[in-house]
């Protein structure tokens, strides 16, 4: 009788952890539906991402007109500039960056003059900085005369020099940028020229004419933008 009380005993304990590992199993899978019932769907999450970048934009903007009204353009500018990161087609974007940033180039203007007279020598015309767009308008009319020897094999083109580049216009305005004490390499400026420079220097003018040539008269040289006219020169 014992043995056979033992064996039923021994049953109702295996049916009771059977009843208890069942359990459990209905409890987690209760839960685990209950979690994914939780989890948001990938439309919940897309729409939330979108109203983020809504708030962000409209963060962008406000705070982009206060810096203007403030008149502070280039922290206004920086805003617009992130701002068209997130949102490249935003309606009127890029017209108003354009409107800043022609406001900024209108800036800091002065006039001076480059006297052809000394057409050999480099005008000191001011500081300029590294990624700070500045521009040049310049006007007016000169004379011109060049005197040379010529053989019967024609007049030779002149070789490229720091001073002279034979590739462009002879006569047309000319400049360079020396950083570091270094001048860099000379540009053709003619009537008008909008430049970022890469480092920060001290930018020269002059006529683009070579050796042996003598020049008369003034050029009107509108500056503006990044650049400061007021500072001391130094010869490139």
């Amino acid at each position: 009788m014992k043995a056979i009380r033992d064996f039923v005993c021994a049953i109702a304990v295996v049916a009771c952890c059977g009843l208890v590992l069942e359990s459990i199993a209905v409890g987690q899978s209760s839960r685990d539906r209950r979690r994914e019932s939780d989890s948001p769907s990938s439309k919940a999450l897309e729409v939330r991402l979108q109203k983020a970048e809504e708030l962000l934009v409209s963060e962008y903007r406000d705070v982009a007109v206060e810096f203007y009204k403030q008149g502070d353009k280039e922290k206004s500018m920086a805003m617009l500039r992130r701002l068209k990161e997130l949102q490249p087609d935003l309606e009127g974007l890029d017209d108003k960056i354009k409107e800043i940033s022609e406001e900024l180039m209108q800036e800091n203007a002065d006039d001076l003059d480059i006297d052809t007279r000394r057409a050999h020598e480099w005008s000191f015309v001011g500081d300029v900085l590294d990624g700070r767009a500045f521009r040049l308008q310049a006007s007016g009319e000169y004379k011109l005369q060049y005197s040379t020897s010529v053989t019967v094999e024609g007049l030779q083109t002149e070789k490229e020099s720091p001073d002279y580049l034979p590739a462009e216009p002879l006569g047309c305005l000319i400049g360079v940028i020396v950083s570091d004490g270094k001048p860099g390499k000379p540009f053709s400026v003619k009537s008008e020229l909008e430049q970022t420079p890469k480092k920060d220097g001290k930018l020269f003018l002059k006529v683009n004419v070579p050796e042996g040539t003598r020049c008369t008269g003034k050029i009107r040289v509108h500056v503006s933008g990044y650049i400061s006219t007021g500072a001391t020169s130094s010869k490139p």
